[in-house]
């Protein structure tokens, strides 16, 4: 990579910016898509996270495959469904396959970005089977795509601080890379903004390049920042740093160098970098434009995760408010699909079905 790591912030930041819109313009794009965590239930136990329930403990509820269908039918109007839950011991493949399927019937012409390679791995495990067979079985089930997430840093020494029963980051890079080689393409993130260094992230951005440069299997490039307020690590690193307002201030400054760094290390290979109005806020998300970000995310209208670590921003954000929010920032908003497909004839009120044209293309 050049040496651009050590830029003073006002230089890198005008690098990123001049590399964003060389690419993009003044477009800034968004998806309209809604989340759908259907287990709380999970094994894993992650420092990080509020959302997870241990199996018997209070709150450790699942969903029936019915109950999914009937929260996405009250959003026809999505392009978009992203399906991940916790690591339930308790759920067989065929409940994951068979929810593709379910969904998949009800609604036709919606994009599935389904499971994390996380879990993935433990359907691999429960079925006995290699991630090379399984990414194939849930590309023909209906999967459209994967979310990059589990993903925290690709450095094993981060990855058991923060998540001692997390899979490795080979595994990791191998559920994702057989993914690409079946045609799933995936969202590649990081979790920044905890126990990991400058030199873990620059580590973490040579994986993706490796990975991308082989497969071409990336979307877009995800950064999340850690939320610190409901789970052991942030109250961890609260008391290390003085406090949640000074860990506050510390994630902070390091999104506003981070995102920049994303732009000049992978944009060339992955040429979307994304917001997240979810960890920074929206007046955040609109401000990180000029950071090299050329995407503001998805409208998401369920989001349990980070509102289970203490989330402040909210878990939906209604089409217009995005593009409100984009033009606030100097930029032309653009509806996208999930691929980066464009819209045909996008609706300006959040309250209609969108479905695909016989062209692949998204229309009223």
């Amino acid at each position: 990579m050049k040496d651009f790591w050590r830029l003073p912030l006002a230089e890198l930041t005008e690098r990123a910016r001049e590399a964003v819109q060389a690419v993009h313009g003044n477009t800034v794009t968004y998806v309209v898509n809604r989340n759908a965590n259907f287990t709380r239930v999970c094994q894993v136990g992650c420092a990080f996270c509020g959302f997870g329930r241990r199996p018997g403990t209070v709150g450790a509820t699942s969903d029936t495959i019915d109950q999914v269908v009937a929260r996405v039918a009250k959003t026809p109007w999505v392009t978009e469904v992203c399906l991940q839950g916790g690591i339930d011991p308790n759920l067989s493949p065929d409940y994951y396959f068979d929810l593709v399927r379910a969904l998949r019937s009800a609604f036709p012409r919606v994009h599935l970005h389904a499971f994390s390679p996380m879990e993935i791995d433990s359907l691999c495990e429960k079925a006995g089977q290699e991630p090379e067979e399984m990414v194939v079985r849930l590309r023909a089930a209906g999967v459209g795509s994967i979310p990059g997430t589990a993903a925290e840093v690709l450095v094993n020494r981060v990855r058991r601080k923060i998540s001692r029963n997390k899979l490795p980051a080979e595994r990791w890079i191998r559920v994702v890379r057989a993914a690409h080689l079946a045609g799933l393409r995936s969202s590649a993130t990081i979790m920044f903004g905890h126990v990991e260094t400058w030199d873990d992230i620059r580590a973490h951005f040579e994986v993706l390049r490796r990975i991308q440069g082989e497969t071409g299997g990336f979307t877009e490039f995800v950064p999340l920042a850690f939320v610190p307020y409901e789970n052991r690590l942030g109250k961890m690193l609260a008391q290390r740093h003085g406090g949640m307002a000074r860990l506050e201030m510390r994630i902070r400054r390091r999104a506003r160098r981070l995102y920049p760094l994303a732009r000049l290390s992978l944009g060339d290979l992955i040429p979307n970098l994304q917001t997240s109005w979810v960890k920074l806020g929206v007046e955040g998300a609109a401000e990180s434009l000029d950071w090299g970000c050329n995407d503001f995310g998805g409208t998401l209208y369920e989001e349990s995760i980070t509102r289970s670590s203490g989330g402040r921003h909210g878990e939906r954000l209604e089409p217009e408010a995005i593009e409100a929010a984009i033009r606030r920032a100097g930029r032309i908003p653009r509806r996208r699909t999930t691929l980066y497909g464009v819209v045909k004839n996008p609706f300006s009120l959040g309250k209609k079905s969108c479905q695909p044209s016989p062209e692949g293309h998204f229309a009223l």
